[in-house]
């Protein structure tokens, strides 16, 4: 009776890992490519109602909306992108105005950082 508790234990053990690498095996090998990640921070003391980011490639362009950011809010979002070919990001107030700029050109990194000020939008390159 103790061999056989103790096969049944090997055996599920080995295929939760078997299981497990083949998982991860399958999503690197059918993911297209890498997404380039943005962390978008709210700096200011009011929420930003629609936070536009926009980037495109060789064959597709791309447009994400973010609602309702939070004073000091920070969000992750994954761009179809590689660093260093920019995207766009339109921030539009509460009081009707709009704030853009184009970050993420000079980026080597993988996972870029984004703020936005009361006195305007910066990036971390």
């Amino acid at each position: 009776m103790q061999f056989w508790n103790k096969s049944v234990i090997l055996t599920a053990f080995v295929g939760i890992i078997g299981g497990a690498l083949l998982a991860s095996g399958w999503y690197r090998l059918n993911y297209p490519m890498q997404p380039l990640f943005v962390e978008i921070s709210n700096q200011r003391t009011a929420i930003i109602p629609l936070l536009s980011i926009e980037h495109g490639s060789d064959y597709a362009q791309e447009k994400i909306l973010l609602t309702q950011l939070r004073p000091g809010e920070t969000r992750v979002i994954a761009l179809n992108h590689e660093p260093g070919r920019g995207y766009s990001i339109e921030a539009q107030l509460a009081d009707g105005s709009k704030v853009e700029a184009c970050v993420g050109k000079l980026s080597k990194k993988w996972v870029n950082s984004v703020l936005i000020t009361s006195n305007g939008i910066f990036g971390d390159d």
